[in-house]
């Protein structure tokens, strides 16, 4: 069974025409912020993400988790552990080398994601730095599939979508992997909260060479 056959098999609940939160009043300015001091490496997020995207249970998705894309992924860096998504760059490169405007900018520095117009040519994923963008196969619109005269799912560009789906299901602001954190290390904040919250946790700039030669001269 070839990769496609496999995956499109379990296509996104999403269609390419499915807006994207971020052009939505009640999701407008949040983002997962991520406690790199909390992380402990479960994956539970990761898993929580691929069952919400793709309508199944927990256990569903641990099986299927090696086929499934999640829209969030845990790197380990010695004893640093850090869920990856989504980050809502201040400039972000994903925007401004999408060839289809599937991925724009809004003047208030939201990136807004458009299925309708990716092409899937991946060249989001190789300009993000976090590797936080990836590839689904996902349903075609109803428009689409007239036009196409085709069903089939395509595939297209996902980044984190704050759970979308899952927050109109349960009629309330839910996003599955902060839910799924047993160390309460990611939570959901403002683009505001979010980039303070960095610039506070940044690493201190290093001493200049000259500072440092002043300190070992005798």
């Amino acid at each position: 069974m070839t990769e496609q056959t496999q995956n499109t098999q379990y296509s996104e609940k999403t269609t390419t025409h499915s807006n994207d939160p971020f052009e939505n009043n009640d999701l407008a300015n949040y983002v997962i912020y991520a406690d790199t001091n909390k992380c402990r490496g479960c994956h539970k997020c990761e898993i929580a993400c691929i069952a919400s995207h793709y309508d199944m249970s927990i256990k569903e998705a641990v099986k299927r988790r090696k086929d499934l894309p999640s829209r969030i992924h845990v790197i380990k860096s010695g004893t640093t552990k850090l869920p990856i998504q989504c980050r809502q760059c201040e400039n972000a490169p994903c925007a401004k080398v999408c060839p289809t405007h599937a991925l724009i900018q809004t003047n208030g520095g939201k990136v807004v994601m458009r299925p309708q117009f990716c092409a899937g040519c991946e060249i989001c994923m190789m300009a993000c730095p976090y590797g936080a963008i990836t590839r689904s196969f996902v349903k075609l619109s109803e428009e689409e599939q007239a036009r196409l005269a085709h069903s089939e799912p395509r595939v297209v560009a996902v980044r984190c979508d704050l759970c979308q789906e899952l927050s109109k299901k349960e009629n309330r602001n839910v996003s599955a992997c902060v839910e799924a954190c047993p160390a309460k290390a990611l939570t959901k904040v403002t683009i505001q909260e979010y980039r303070l919250l960095k610039a506070k946790n940044a690493p201190l700039p290093l001493a200049d060479d000259s500072a440092v030669h002043e300190t070992d001269m005798p």
